[in-house]
């Protein structure tokens, strides 16, 4: 859907266009300290001052922007592998370097220049390429609870619909599952699913027990229809369904609290 496979590993698409857009960066590095060998120790310096400040300001900026929901846990704003950037922020911490660059070594402007051309056009590309957008609508067909109760995804009471796809022996699932149960039953306007992948009842009530978390929101997907229907590549894996039950985003990996709650907001504004 919004995920790409490159042998074993699986990017979500958003993430693999800051790959390459890093690629791209490394690339024009290289072949302009080859073409001007004065050059290369101050360029591959400055390069890299130059993506340190993106990737810090545009961070920086993510999480002021969401402070409240960083309050509770400060130090995941350290875990950038779940995204969460603020590109103009980061246009900011790119000026700084430029600004620091005219001062100290205005020999690499013009190299540095090239740099973000190339590496902003490249990333464009690879959304074209690559698109994150999410296309589909709820199933009509029924899972079950741990008591082997039907349940449809579908019947949602015109309420927006959050379906998390994990299973017990993932990491990040098994990271992300206490805050996304945390936010499930902290409010009701939103409903939240976990839909297990594959594994039996007895494993999964086993599992929740020693971890202590509930099983309300837990359905059981044992053939993994969801993960064939939506054509995901890999867990966790969250779904955001409006009202009507049409799918208007997809989250490949682990997610942060700051982006479930964004979503969350989101979703609420369509009903």
């Amino acid at each position: 859907m919004n995920a790409t496979s490159i042998g074993p590993l699986v990017f979500a698409n958003d993430r693999l266009h800051a790959v390459i857009a890093l690629a791209v960066v490394l690339l024009v590095l290289e072949v302009v300290g080859r073409r001007r060998p004065a050059l290369a120790g101050p360029l591959h310096r400055w390069g890299w001052h130059l993506l340190a400040s993106w990737i810090v300001a545009a961070r920086l900026g993510f999480v002021l922007v969401n402070r409240e929901a960083f309050a509770d846990a400060p130090l995941s704003a350290l875990a950038v592998w779940q995204g969460g950037f603020e590109p103009i922020a980061g246009l900011f911490g790119i000026a700084l370097v430029g600004l620091a660059a005219i001062v100290r070594c205005p020999a690499v402007l013009r190299p540095l220049a090239l740099v973000v051309v190339l590496a902003g056009s490249a990333q464009a590309a690879a959304g074209w390429i690559f698109p994150t957008e999410a296309q589909g609508s709820l199933p009509n067909f029924a899972l079950s609870d741990l008591g082997g109760t039907p349940v449809r995804l579908s019947e949602t009471d015109g309420r927006p619909m959050i379906v998390n796809l994990w299973a017990s022996w993932c990491p990040p699932c098994r990271r992300e599952m206490p805050m996304m149960m945390e936010l499930a039953e902290a409010q009701d306007d939103v409903v939240l699913r976990f839909a297990n992948q594959g594994e039996p009842a007895s494993a999964v009530g086993r599992y929740l027990d020693q971890e202590g978390l509930s099983d309300t929101h837990v359905v059981l997907d044992d053939t993994q229809r969801l993960m064939e229907h939506f054509d995901l590549l890999g867990l966790p894996s969250t779904l955001f369904f409006d009202a009507e039950g049409n799918l208007i985003a997809a989250h490949t990996g682990e997610i942060s609290r700051a982006e479930l709650i964004n979503r969350m907001q989101e979703l609420q504004e369509t009903e």
